[in-house]
């Protein structure tokens, strides 16, 4: 779990400059606090609704609005939002972005930019769904560049088909299989590279 805590003023321009916070893919329940102050010297500001009007696909937030009750000249309110990292990331970098809007002041934005750690070990994760009718998907993890095979092999050794082969850089992958011309039965697949050789039972239904 990753906690990220930002400040955010309410009545003064938006700040473009913004700090990178790292994640971990396939982490849940990493927290954004975002820390709401009141800069006036005697207004209150009231009915405050902090809302995130950009969420990028590999990040799932639980709540996307948090309303505040008032605040005083001078003080401040946190909003709090958790969120869950996919364990394949499309981006090796995203923005969510947070609008707040109160009564009495002009809304104001507050980006927040992270990354993605990458993966200290290999790693070849359990087919979903499993079983499977014909579809499924494979997600493999891979701590440094270099060329790999993924194939599919049935129980007496012979490979049924190779998913991919070629040069993958570090970070988190996943390919598709598709087994709509094999028949049901147990079927196993096959991440090889110079450092690494990991195989996994999955099963069609048909």
């Amino acid at each position: 779990m990753k906690k990220i805590i930002l400040l955010a003023a309410i009545i003064v321009s938006p700040i473009s400059a913004q700090n990178v916070y790292e994640v971990v893919p396939g982490s849940k329940g990493n927290e954004i606090v975002l820390s709401i102050v009141n800069e006036a010297t005697s207004e209150k500001a009231g009915r405050i609704t902090v809302g995130l009007v950009k969420e990028p696909k590999s990040v799932v937030v639980n709540s996307c609005s948090v309303e505040l009750s008032e605040i005083k000249a001078g003080e401040e309110k946190e909003a709090h939002f958790l969120f869950d990292v996919s364990r394949t990331p499309e981006a090796k970098k995203d923005t969510l972005r947070f609008k707040i809007t109160t009564n009495g002041f002009e809304p104001y934005e507050k980006e927040i930019y992270i990354t993605y750690s990458l993966p200290t070990e290999y790693k070849l994760e359990q087919n979903y769904p499993n079983p499977f009718n014909p579809e499924t998907t494979i997600e493999f993890s891979l701590p440094k560049e270099g060329k790999y095979v993924l194939r599919i092999f049935n129980i007496l050794g012979e490979t049924a088909k190779v998913l991919a082969d070629g040069i993958f850089n570090a970070g988190y992958h996943k390919v598709n299989f598709n087994g709509s011309e094999f028949s049901s039965g147990v079927y196993f697949y096959n991440l090889v590279g110079q450092d690494v050789n990991l195989v996994k039972k999955m099963m069609l239904v048909k």
